[in-house]
């Protein structure tokens, strides 16, 4: 290649890039974005997620989409969710966006605030995200309610930090119970004869509000022959082996659990109750010398250890008030 066909590719490979940039750097900056949201009603919870509108206030550019990114992990609004807004935007000719800080964007509607925004293909595209206010309200009421003998079983509701239940005999409330579960036993209850039945309701994780009532479940039928099985009213008996309860229709729990007086028992399979530490399914409890089962920090044979409302050994983790214990359940200093 002689000297002088080189100079002129040298020459024209200068003038494209002098052109492109020449043409880029001509291109207005966007200085200002201005959007509007809108939508038929505000989300509440239990909503579907549905669909968000966004409008562009200004000429320079337009709305490529707008969609709700929740939408990724969940099909309804709950109770405390954030919606959260990703917006795709595209610079008309001859105008570029350059600038992602706050202070370049105004957005109305909705309670509409900006989080954050980034731009790509040399300033023709930018993705901005937007929040909208905290869903509010109250969770809706629980369903497929069911009774698993005397357990009352029913769907967790997303959303929910606790349960209030209400067992109902004849349409009339026999007591409420509060649970972190999502089941309850109310072996002990059935004291009467009755038409058995619940509802629950959930409390929200983000502002505690109790949510709506359930329907009422199906019926748990208890006659006066079936009363003593399901744990009716009776007495304490002392004998030679210990003690048991004694119902007075006859009979007596055996390996199982009952609450007498509010306070919760463990029966052996002969029927008689139990003291100091028991494991069943694969936890620990422990049963006061009057037979009552323990709750919280307990000082046992010198050692402290934690046990749950439901009366579970805490192991190897944090109990609620911030402190370890080990794989045995004794509390580490």
């Amino acid at each position: 290649m002689n000297k002088r066909k080189a100079l002129c590719l040298l020459m024209a490979a200068a003038m494209t890039v002098s052109t492109a940039f020449t043409a880029y750097a001509a291109d207005t900056k966007i200085d200002k974005v201005r959007l509007e949201f809108s939508y038929g009603e505000a989300p509440k919870s239990g909503d579907d997620i549905g669909d968000i509108t966004v409008r562009a206030k200004d000429s320079e550019y337009y709305v490529e989409s707008a969609e709700y990114t929740n939408s990724d992990n969940q099909d309804t609004w709950t109770v405390g969710d954030v919606p959260e807004v990703k917006i795709e935007l595209s610079a008309k000719d001859g105008y570029r966006f350059s600038y992602t800080s706050k202070s370049h964007f105004t957005l109305s509607g909705c309670n509409a605030t900006f989080k954050r925004a980034k731009v790509y293909d040399s300033g023709s595209y930018i993705e901005i995200y937007a929040e909208l206010k905290r869903i509010g309200g109250k969770l809706e009421g629980t369903s497929n309610l069911e009774w698993e003998d005397t357990v009352a079983v029913w769907d967790e509701i997303e959303g929910a930090k606790s349960y209030d239940v209400k067992l109902l005999r004849d349409e009339k409330t026999v007591t409420t119970v509060s649970t972190t579960g999502t089941s309850y036993d109310f072996a002990g209850y059935f004291n009467r004869e009755g038409d058995y039945t619940f509802r629950v309701r959930a409390i929200a994780t983000y502002n505690s509000k109790t949510g709506e009532w359930s329907d009422d479940s199906d019926t748990l039928s208890i006659d006066e022959d079936e009363i003593a099985n399901y744990g009716g009213s009776g007495h304490w008996v002392q004998d030679g082996n210990g003690w048991w309860y004694s119902y007075d229709t006859g009979g007596y729990p055996s390996s199982c659990w009952k609450q007498i007086n509010g306070a919760w028992y463990h029966f052996n399979s002969s029927g008689y109750m139990q003291t100091g530490w028991l494991r069943l399914d694969g936890q620990w409890f422990y049963l006061a010398d009057s037979g009552a089962m323990l709750t919280g920090w307990q000082a046992i044979n010198g050692k402290w250890y934690y046990l749950g409302t439901d009366g579970v050994m805490y192991e190897d983790t944090w109990t609620p008030d911030g402190f370890y214990v080990n794989g045995s359940g004794v509390w580490v200093q």
